[in-house]
């Protein structure tokens, strides 16, 4: 009998920040995980897809900016549980350059968009990601 492998979906977030070193937040509604709360750009990787290519899905998809493959840095990888039944591999980037004026293009998903400072973030963001937003500089390679 063979043994199934355990499978774990991938996701990918990303740190886009302003000419005031800002960091982009949308707060999410309606999507069944962390609604209410602000978060980073993100979503999960499709099938086929590399992490880079969907990193700049995502992000054209909910702000309508555009970022080069080239313009993309890798900042960390994570392996993130959700619940009993639930782990999710989470990969970090940070634009180095993005075109484009950001609009939110799911409002559907998404109630509203700010600009903050990383020592200036809501209370109401998600706890992984507020470690992301506060360790952006540094390469991890860790476990939440």
């Amino acid at each position: 009998m063979k043994k199934e492998r355990y499978k774990m979906p991938v996701s990918v977030q990303m740190i886009l920040t302003n000419e005031k070193n800002e960091i982009l937040l949308l707060k999410r509604k309606s999507t069944g995980f962390s609604d209410e709360k602000y978060g980073l750009i993100g979503g999960h990787v499709e099938k086929n897809e590399d992490v880079k290519t969907a990193v700049i899905r995502e992000t054209k998809e909910e702000t309508n900016i555009d970022i080069a493959m080239e313009d993309i840095e890798f900042i960390s990888v994570m392996n993130r549980k959700v619940d009993e039944d639930t782990e999710y591999i989470d990969f970090i980037f940070k634009a180095k350059k993005w075109r484009g004026n950001v609009k939110n293009m799911e409002p559907n998903k998404c109630s509203e968009i700010i600009w903050c400072k990383a020592n200036q973030l809501p209370i109401d963001i998600i706890d992984f990601e507020k470690y992301i937003i506060n360790n952006k500089n540094k390469l991890l390679l860790w476990g939440w």
